[in-house]
This record gives C-alpha cells, structure tokens and sequence, in this order.
C-alpha cells in the first residue's frame, strides 16, 4: 500500500509541476499578448538556436516557467494583461538576453483586434571572461504605445543597453577600437 502512495503522490507532483501557470495562459476575454519568435546566431543568422526561455513576473521572479524553441528556433508563448514580465532567452555557449514586456495600460479596443509581437532574438556566442553582470539589463522593454497602437520599445533605452554590452563582448573577445 506504501508503494502504491507513494506513485501516486510521485504522479500528482510531477503532473502539477509542468503545468503552465495561469499567468501564461491565453486569457479566455483575448486580453493576452501573443509572442513569436526565432532564436538564432547574431554572426551568423542562418544558424538557429534550440535555446530555452524562461518567463516570470518581473516582481516575483520566483514565479517562472520555462520553454524551449523547436528545432527550427521558434518560440512562442503568450502574456497576460495588466502585469509585467521578463523573458530570459539562454542557450548553451551564448550569452543570454532578456527582454521586459508590459501589458499594462492597453485599451479593451486593443485587446479586441488582437496584439501581437515577432521577436528575432539574436544571441552572441559567450567568450572566455565575459562578464555576464552585464546580461543582466533587458535588451528592451516592450510597452503598449497609445498613439501607434502597437506594441513598441524604447529606442534610446535599448541602444544604452547594447553599447554597454558591446563594449563587455568586445572586451572579453580582445577587440580593441
């Protein structure tokens, strides 16, 4: 009888441990965010990455789930309205990306016609001594623009971002400018 309890409680752990979290779930009302994308090599883009990413509430990042892209390098995941979330995008031997997305603030009119977003993560393969402190700022924070209707991130915000990094890969690869 001991043995028969314990697969049971065994089945029902592991059966509750991969369920995808309501906040990841297309809200049944269509006020999701649906997100699709590719993950593959910044040098050599035809180069796809079978990476994995994992998402969570950015104010409780304990709360996460993670997926994988397919062989092919998509992704696709959905985000719920009114909270924020930071993906993680990682691959073996590369350096990792994060990317925020706020789902606050967007109109019911919005949510009816339907957002969408198409990523093309690139990612660098990590070099010896790469200091990874410097990943840890999202790449970009993708917020409802009311004006454009659209899903937009900020452009100066993003490129502050990249130069700090590119001065970290270059450091670490031994390119002087």
């Amino acid at each position: 009888m001991r043995i028969f309890a314990f697969f049971i409680l065994l089945f029902a752990s592991t059966f509750c441990w991969g369920q995808k979290p309501e906040w990841l779930k297309i809200d049944p009302n269509g006020h999701s965010l649906f997100i699709q994308g590719l993950m593959n090599d910044r040098e050599d883009t035809t180069l796809v990455l079978k990476g994995t990413i994992t998402i969570y509430l950015t104010d409780r990042p304990k709360e996460s789930y993670t997926i994988n892209a397919n062989s092919l390098g998509v992704f696709q995941f959905h985000l719920r309205e009114n909270e924020k979330y930071t993906a993680s995008f990682e691959n073996q031997g590369y350096v990792s990306r994060k990317i925020q997305f706020d789902t606050q603030n967007v109109p019911d009119k919005s949510w009816k016609k339907g957002c969408d977003l198409y990523l093309n993560v690139q990612m660098d393969q990590r070099p010896e001594g790469f200091k990874d402190m410097v990943a840890e700022l999202p790449f970009a924070t993708f917020r409802f623009d009311i004006d454009e209707r659209i899903f937009l991130f900020d452009l100066e915000e993003t490129n502050r971002v990249l130069e700090r990094y590119n001065e970290e890969l270059d450091r670490a690869k031994g390119v002087t400018k």
